[in-house]
């Protein structure tokens, strides 16, 4: 019976076979009843799958049962087709092939480059905000990830935060080294004030600030911190993808645009030109930010005094930060090899909180306040241009004190920041371009009233009269100095209908075709504005009416007025 298990031996363990597997079955009803086995599952789950049916196990459908009732289009985008996409999907590769076959990138070891991520919020749906938050931590090293801040700005969903940390807690049990920080402020501050909130919170080496509605693509991180171990000073921005709003279909965003501005310190997207040799994908400088998502050291964004705090709810921060970073010793840069999708809202989703006794919205109020700020801050003898294009800024109180002016004052000497026609010269030259092709600007003023274009009962058709200088869009005009043209900001010239009898003046799109623009065309001779074609002076003879009248040098009719020239008239 050698190699045979006694029959007595054989029932004793048989019953601590049975006692072994119930100890088992006890055990695993207590895990479960704890939430300990779901927490490591849904925790992998969520990292290295992500489909439908691990989206259940983990609570997302519950969470984002609960988001706050307000119609989908107060969101600006599809919030029914948010809520059904999942708490994460698969997304195309969008950047160059050459950035995963031929691109190494020197990365600085994970202890010296902690990255924090601070994502402000304000009535966003849950759908969108988690997977916001789900598709970063997804797709981001684990050893550089150090701390997710949230920021809630006084959202009406009060209990979206708390219910929001829960789930957190949950999901990633697994995750030691990851720390998430909720904060809410008691009342709206908005995004520029809740950002530095989150940067003062941080404590990694860098900071990544993320809106609440993108999708991080895969490998993001690595691209840019490649570019940021190079140079302390650097901003970097990944190369934004668009996310459908309606749709919420990802696509490539354009590698030759670069961000700037205007005039007006309005964002607007500007031709990239490539060198002989440079790709596409490789980064490139920028004048300014685009859709608030950026990436700087913790350290130089804090020597830089932040995002301006006198700045109200949202809107010119990028702008201001942009300038402010070239004129006092930084850079920036957009990565295409880095990649983040992001909705582009039509309008905002937002109402601004009223601020100033002012005549215009409060969206439209809030705009001037900060550009004000900007123009005064950093604009230097420019910004008259800014003013001469919203005069109505010049009504916006700023409630500066004596503190704020020496803080900047003192800010400029101790990182010797630049003037801004320095900006204009090494960072920007298409906003210098278009200051040089420009004679005069602004509105064009005869005796106390304005020349102003309005639409007549054909929408598609405007009108030049004489009216009130301070309606809110009263229109502004620019004199092009090459052709001639009187313009206004929607390239719309004043010109002279072609065998007309008499001469009657007209709005149409102003040309470039030589024989049109030859009736568009206007001589500045002292105050008056004579046109090329026919001789004749623009004329007030009666009331708002505006005519071409034979020249007369001391008319008063025919005085007009810009709110800037640029050069002396003869």
């Amino acid at each position: 019976m050698s190699g045979c298990i006694p029959h007595h031996r054989l029932q004793v363990c048989m019953i601590c076979a049975l006692f072994f597997v119930i100890c088992q079955f006890v055990f695993l009803i207590v895990f479960l009843r704890n939430g300990v086995l779901e927490d490591t599952i849904t925790g992998r789950l969520l990292l290295h799958r992500g489909t439908g049916k691990e989206n259940r196990l983990f609570g997302w459908r519950e969470f984002i049962s609960h988001t706050h009732e307000q119609p989908g289009a107060n969101y600006q985008y599809n919030l029914q087709l948010s809520d059904t996409v999942g708490a994460i999907r698969s997304l195309p590769r969008t950047r160059h092939e050459s950035c995963d076959s031929k691109r190494t990138y020197n990365l600085p070891h994970s202890s010296r480059a902690k990255v924090s991520v601070v994502i402000s919020f304000y009535n966003e749906a849950r759908s969108m905000l988690l997977r916001t938050i789900i598709s970063l931590v997804s797709r981001t090293p684990e050893d550089y990830l150090h701390e997710l801040i949230l920021i809630d700005d006084a959202s009406q969903d009060v209990s979206l935060l708390e219910e929001l940390q829960k789930l957190m807690e949950k999901m990633y049990a697994t995750r030691g080294r990851l720390t998430f920080i909720f904060l809410r402020n008691l009342q709206r501050q908005g995004m520029i004030w809740s950002r530095n909130r989150g940067a003062e919170a941080a404590s990694g080496h860098y900071l990544l600030f993320l809106d609440s509605h993108c999708e991080v693509n895969e490998d993001w991180l690595e691209p840019l911190l490649g570019r940021l171990s190079l140079n302390a000073t650097l901003a970097v921005s990944p190369l934004l993808d668009h996310i459908d709003p309606a749709t919420l279909s990802y696509r490539s965003g354009n590698d030759m645009v670069k961000g700037g501005f205007d005039w007006n310190l309005h964002f607007h997207w500007l031709r990239r030109e490539l060198s002989a040799k440079e790709a596409p994908e490789q980064p490139f400088k920028s004048p300014a930010f685009s859709g608030g998502v950026l990436m700087i050291s913790r350290d130089w964004f804090l020597k830089l005094r932040c995002f301006n705090p006198n700045l109200k709810i949202w809107g010119g921060e990028s702008i201001e930060l942009a300038i402010k970073l070239w004129l006092c010793g930084g850079q920036i840069e957009i990565v295409p090899c880095s990649r983040i999708g992001h909705i582009f809202r039509p309008r905002h989703a937002f109402d601004f909180p009223p601020q100033f006794n002012h005549e215009s919205s409060t969206a439209h109020a809030t705009y001037l306040h900060n550009s004000k700020i900007i123009a005064d801050s950093w604009l230097d003898e420019y910004k008259n241009m800014f003013y001469v294009l919203k005069p109505a800024a010049r009504q916006i109180p700023l409630f500066h004190t004596n503190q704020d002016e020496d803080l900047l004052r003192q800010l400029k000497l101790e990182l010797r920041c630049h003037r801004f026609d320095w900006y204009l010269r090494h960072v920007s030259p298409e906003l210098k371009a278009h200051f040089n092709e420009l004679s005069a600007m602004g509105t064009l003023k005869n005796g106390y009233r304005c020349l102003h274009a309005r639409r007549t009962d054909n929408v598609s058709q405007l009108e030049v009269i004489l009216d009130s200088c301070y309606l809110n869009d009263i229109t502004q005009w620019r004199l092009l100095r090459k052709s001639g043209q009187l313009s206004t900001a929607t390239e719309r010239c004043l010109g002279v209908e072609r065998g007309s009898m008499p001469p009657r003046l007209t709005m149409t799109p102003c040309s470039r075709h030589q024989n049109k623009m030859k009736a568009q065309r206007w001589l500045r001779r002292g105050t008056h504005l004579v046109h090329t074609g026919t001789y004749l002076c623009l004329d007030n003879p009666l009331k708002n009416q505006l005519v071409l009248s034979p020249c007369r040098s001391l008319a008063a009719s025919q005085s007009f007025q810009f709110a800037l020239e640029m050069e002396k008239q003869t």
